[in-house]
């Protein structure tokens, strides 16, 4: 790829970052305007709740409540919201360039916020302090704003950052003479606003002896410009310029009170887009983030813990019934237990209510097919809602599964599976979950091709690397959609 494709291509996901409001870095301030949408969605939900809270306890209460309490709610909502907001953003799949994609994102952030402070509301007991109508109140007028503000924001910022509506100001571009990509950053700056581009050319390649009174030269050339101009920034153009001279432009620019980028190479372009670590005397470039770091993999099992044992106890009821229904039904267990591979590799024994007349663990398991005549009645039903998984809220506990991760297999279809498909076994660098990115993707229940089970594998291998607590947040509100699936026997 040369520096024209190179930028060409930020060009166009800085156009799509702004359409969407979402993180991009280029040169052209995209940032300054997803930033920009961050604070009007903060904003307008601080507001909402504010507004929400007072008429409410106006109406009901005949008084006005405490703004102060108002406020620190909805500053934590919108903390939350926006963080949620921008992970969920760039996860796959989730298309936000659109009106209604942004819609869907602003809907699936806001809903996963409140089923986050509900779950902070149980655990830590401080529910009895808040209104449960002034809640409600603010959660459905705010998901109105926010939708709107999703909708509406990033188009405006983007119409006004395109208008120079909010710029407006002089650029000083230097490039080395006879460059011939530097129209490339002056045309997408023009793009952007900038009502007027001094281009001040130098000679890059020459003698090192020459290249003194060429750099006094150039810094007298830039200092006049940036004297006489407006408010701006500084370009330096120097994809094919050495670092010793770039450092030495740069050293002779340190004076000059304005914002100065340099253009790198594509080389360089491309490490930067990346974080860096101080490792004693040298750095280190984060090339791949890992998708939990230790504190969130400790909130992930709390919340498996906290989240099984309510979900448990909240269910016992129903176990009894299914249990019985079961033994009525016909003779066997109430509940089945076959050897899976799970974190690591490591095998265990999956809970499930038994649903059909066999009880395969071993070389052979065959999966349950449409009419299958090995399902009973009630296993039947059972299956299509998911109940037969309840059990595995067992697993959960025990630490041998997760709410969220890829669905462990029986071991002969992982044998199977592992010879036939690349990588398989890498979905077992995550504990196996009760639901998974796949199930909520329509990849549930029978898989009687080879395609299909690739393409289920794509989902779980996927979610081995990206996988987040936001993530699994919103797996959980998908799989309320997809329980009366139509490919589950």
């Amino acid at each position: 790829m040369n520096v024209r494709e190179t930028m060409t291509a930020s060009r166009e996901l800085g156009a799509a970052a702004r359409a969407a409001g979402v993180r991009s870095f280029d040169i052209s301030g995209a940032e300054a305007v997803s930033l920009a949408s961050v604070a009007v969605d903060a904003f307008l939900i601080i507001a909402t709740s504010i507004a929400t809270g007072v008429i409410y306890h106006l109406i009901d209460m005949q008084r006005v409540g405490d703004p102060v309490v108002f406020l620190g709610t909805g500053a934590f909502v919108a903390a939350v919201f926006c963080g949620v907001t921008r992970i969920l953003g760039t996860a796959k799949g989730l298309q936000v360039s659109t009106a209604l994609g942004r819609a869907r994102l602003a809907v699936t952030a806001w809903g996963s916020t409140f089923l986050f402070l509900a779950f902070l509301a149980f655990s830590l007991k401080i529910g009895a302090g808040f209104s449960r109508g002034a809640v409600l109140s603010f959660a459905f007028a705010g998901l109105g704003v926010v939708v709107l503000s999703r909708v509406f924001t990033p188009r405006l910022l983007a119409h006004a950052g395109a208008t120079g509506a909010h710029r407006g100001h002089e650029v000083v571009v230097l490039a080395a003479s006879g460059e011939l990509e530097r129209h490339v950053l002056t045309d997408a700056l023009r793009r952007e606003g900038c009502s007027q581009i001094k281009l001040i050319e130098f000679d890059a390649d020459c003698e090192p002896i020459a290249w003194v009174t060429e750099r006094k030269l150039l810094l007298e050339r830039v200092l006049e410009a940036a004297r006489v101009s407006g408010p701006g920034e500084i370009y330096v153009f120097a994809p094919t310029l050495s670092q010793e001279r770039i450092q030495s432009v740069m050293s002779g620019l340190r004076l000059v009170p304005r914002a100065i980028y340099v253009v790198p190479n594509e080389a360089v372009a491309q490490l930067l887009r990346y974080s860096v670590r101080a490792v004693g005397p040298t750095v280190a470039i984060e090339m791949q983030k890992a998708p939990l770091s230790a504190a969130e993999r400790a909130v992930k099992r709390a919340i498996d813990i906290v989240a099984a044992s309510a979900a448990t106890l909240f269910v016992l009821p129903l176990f009894a019934a299914i249990a019985v229904a079961i033994k009525l039904d016909s003779s066997g267990p109430v509940f089945f237990r076959q050897n899976r591979n799970g974190y690591r590799g490591e095998p265990f024994r999956i809970f499930k209510f038994r649903t059909m007349t066999v009880m395969e663990d071993g070389g052979t398991v065959v999966q349950a097919s449409r009419n299958d005549q090995r399902v009973t009645r009630v296993g039947r039903f059972l299956r299509r809602t998911s109940l037969d998984e309840l059990p595995q809220l067992f697993n959960v506990l025990s630490g041998e599964m997760s709410l969220v991760g890829p669905r462990p297999h029986a071991l002969a279809h992982d044998e199977l599976y592992a010879r036939m498909i690349e990588n398989y076994a890498v979905r077992q660098h995550v504990k196996p979950g009760i639901t998974g990115w796949a199930q909520v993707n329509g990849y549930r229940g029978e898989t009687p091709t080879l395609d299909l089970m690739y393409r289920r594998i794509e989902y779980d291998l996927w979610y081995a690397a990206n996988c987040s607590l936001p993530l699994d947040i919103l797996i959980l509100v998908r799989t309320a959609t997809v329980l009366w699936g139509q490919n589950a026997y």
